[in-house]
């Protein structure tokens, strides 16, 4: 009888993370004493923390959210799923109807606990399928009264995939033909818009309502944002208050929001060529396979053969080797076989020239047996 090969002890991903010196996706996470020390020569000497949302310091970072939207007014929240479920509540509440039409895959529907049901006792309907964004047939074709459609920009589990501009206006256009207010799930909206090659106001003008979160691209520590009309803004600050939301002081995170938006917003443009500057350098590799090609905003998926659990030890095992941390996360696919890798274009990027990047997922193939 042939012995069971020995099974290789779990490894710490945070620790070898940590331990690396070169970064293909994103760039180094700082030390909690690293970012307050940034955060605190980041701040002026005369600046006074808010209190329960009030206070310059606050409501001028809410203006200039607002501003660069092209909103009447913004308010700060501390997280995404506060917003989003805010946001969903009181357009429901004023259409009358508690039915949302939201992708099968959102971020409402898969990573913030089903919270629009669960605390405002709101439901779904599906628009679009696994296998693409929705587009404007598919809202067109829904019969029963919507109180609220959700767009997310980009959908990230198919690789953060972003609509044609003409389909997107179009799809803006068809909701307020039927009055359905149109809120944009723009976590990643700083991400998507050199795509569009469109102001931050073009693209919001779109939308009746838009959430941003300042922890995701732009590396904040927390914090999240809701624009739209006045009148909607200031019912949200009462949902705020009564979700647990309006805190004594919020100024930690609204600083390092504000130092995120002014030092990586302006390299958004930067991100997105290299991006896809590391998806061409990966065409045509053996056994690889990134999607969408081109990458449509800064991320995309790299489709691996094997199992999420052999393709997440070869780049561990590369990450030993080298000091090099490849990509963000690996996921199972629903295709047996393959595994997802996702990898976001960072301030780290740069520093690979493109026959490294593809000798260095050769060494990846190499060990899955590609």
């Amino acid at each position: 009888m042939t012995e069971p090969s020995p099974t290789r002890p779990p490894r710490d991903k945070d620790q070898i993370r940590a331990r690396c010196t070169r970064f293909l996706t994103r760039q180094r996470a700082l030390s909690p004493k690293e970012t307050l020390q940034a955060l605190a020569d980041h701040v002026g000497a005369d600046e006074r923390a808010d209190m329960y949302g009030k206070g310059k310091l606050i409501e001028d970072f809410e203006r200039e959210i607002a501003a660069l939207l092209g909103k009447p007014a913004a308010v700060f929240m501390p997280s995404g799923t506060m917003v989003q479920t805010i946001a969903l509540r009181i357009w429901c509440g004023r259409r009358g109807s508690g039915t949302v039409g939201l992708h099968p895959l959102s971020h409402l529907e898969r990573n913030e606990s089903q919270a629009y049901r669960a605390l405002h006792g709101l439901s779904s309907h599906y628009l679009g399928d696994d296998s693409r964004q929705f587009r404007r047939k598919d809202l067109e074709s829904v019969a029963e009264k919507l109180g609220a459609a959700v767009l997310e920009m980009p959908l990230r589990p198919l690789g953060c995939v972003l609509l044609p501009w003409e389909e997107l206006a179009g799809l803006s256009l068809l909701a307020r033909e039927r009055g359905i207010p149109l809120h944009l799930d723009g976590a990643r909206i700083w991400e998507s818009q050199p795509y569009y090659a469109k102001s931050l106001q073009e693209i919001a003008r779109l939308f009746d309502s838009v959430y941003v979160s300042f922890y995701k691209g732009l590396g904040a520590i927390a914090g999240a944002a809701l624009a739209g009309p006045k009148d909607l803004i200031d019912e949200a600050c009462l949902w705020q208050h009564r979700q647990g939301g309006r805190v004594a002081q919020l100024y930690p995170y609204v600083l390092s929001a504000r130092k995120g938006l002014a030092e990586r917003l302006p390299l958004m443009g930067v991100f997105h060529a290299e991006i896809r500057r590391v998806a061409e350098a990966l065409r045509g590799l053996p056994g690889l396979r990134v999607t969408p090609d081109p990458p449509e905003a800064t991320s995309m998926l790299i489709a691996l053969p094997g199992s999420q659990e052999q393709a997440e030890s070869a780049v561990l095992d590369l990450a030993e080797e080298t000091g090099i941390w490849l990509v963000d996360r690996i996921m199972a696919s629903p295709i047996q076989g393959l595994a997802l890798a996702e990898l976001t274009a960072g301030t780290g990027t740069s520093a690979f020239a493109s026959a490294e990047v593809r000798a260095l997922f050769e060494r990846v193939l190499a060990r899955l047996g590609g």
